[in-house]
C-alpha cells in the first residue's frame, strides 16, 4: 500500500465532498486528456437527454389528442341518444384533466431541452478554444439573428413565440374543449348566444392563462441561464 494511503482514506472519510475522489483526480497522470473524455461524455449525455425530452412530448401530445379523438367518435354514437348528455358531462372534465397535465409536463420537458441545450453550447465553447482556427468549426451563435442550425432555444424575437410551441398546441386545443364544455353547461340557462359567448371567453381567457404561464417559465429559466454563464464558461 502507498505511503500516506491510509491518511488519505481517513480524511477522505471525514469529509463530506467524498475526499478519495479528489485525490485520485489530483493524481491523474494526464488530467487534460481525463477532463477532455469527461467533457465529451457529458455532451453525449446532454444530446440523449434532449432526444429523450422530444420522445416523451411527442408520446404525451399523442395521448392526449388520442384521448380527445376517441371521445368525439364515440360521441358521435351517441348524439342522438338520451346519454349524450351524461356522456359529455363526464368526458369533458375527463379530457381537460389530462389536457392540463399534458400541458404542464410539456412545459417542463421543453425546458429541460432548453437547460441541456445551453449545456451543450458551453461544451463548443469549450471545443472553440482547443486549437487556432477551432472556432469555424464549432460556430456558436453570438445574437438572435444568428445563421446557426443550433440557435439557442427559447430566445425568441417577440413574447409571441411562446404561441408556436406543442405545449401551446396542446393548450389551445384543450382550452377550446375547455370553451365546449362552458358553452354546454350555461345552455340550459342561457340563450343560445349567450352559451356561445361563455365559451368563447372560456376558451380565450384560459389560452392566455396558459400562455402569461408559459412565458413566465421561459423567462425565469433563461434568466437563470444567463446569470450562471458567466461563471460557469469556458
Amino acid at each position: 500500500m502507498p505511503e500516506g494511503s491510509a491518511d488519505d482514506t481517513a480524511s477522505g472519510t471525514a469529509d463530506d465532498t467524498g475526499g478519495d475522489a479528489d485525490h485520485a483526480a489530483a493524481r491523474l497522470p494526464d488530467a487534460p486528456s481525463a477532463f477532455f473524455t469527461a467533457l465529451v461524455t457529458e455532451h453525449f449525455v446532454l444530446q440523449t437527454a434532449r432526444g429523450i425530452t422530444v420522445s416523451e412530448s411527442s408520446t404525451r401530445a399523442a395521448i392526449y389528442l388520442t384521448t380527445l379523438s376517441s371521445a368525439l367518435v364515440a360521441f358521435g354514437f351517441l348524439a342522438d341518444t338520451d346519454f349524450a348528455t351524461g356522456y359529455l358531462a363526464v368526458v369533458i372534465p375527463v379530457v381537460v384533466l389530462l389536457g392540463v397535465f399534458t400541458y404542464e409536463r410539456l412545459v417542463q420537458t421543453s425546458l429541460e431541452d432548453v437547460v441541456a441545450l445551453a449545456a451543450m453550447q458551453r461544451i463548443r465553447r469549450w471545443y472553440g478554444t482547443i486549437l487556432p482556427g477551432a472556432p469555424r468549426y464549432f460556430p456558436v451563435p453570438e445574437d438572435r439573428m444568428a445563421p446557426n442550425e443550433l440557435l439557442d432555444i427559447g430566445l425568441r424575437l417577440s413574447w409571441r413565440g411562446v404561441f408556436f410551441t406543442l405545449s401551446s398546441a396542446i393548450a389551445v386545443v384543450n382550452c377550446i374543449v375547455a370553451g365546449a364544455g362552458a358553452a354546454l353547461l350555461t345552455a340550459s340557462t342561457s340563450a343560445p348566444s349567450g352559451s356561445l359567448a361563455a365559451g368563447v371567453v372560456t376558451a380565450v381567457l384560459l389560452a392566455g392563462a396558459h400562455g402569461i404561464y408559459q412565458e413566465r417559465r421561459y423567462a425565469r429559466v433563461l434568466a437563470i441561464l444567463r446569470s450562471a454563464a458567466p461563471a460557469t464558461d469556458v
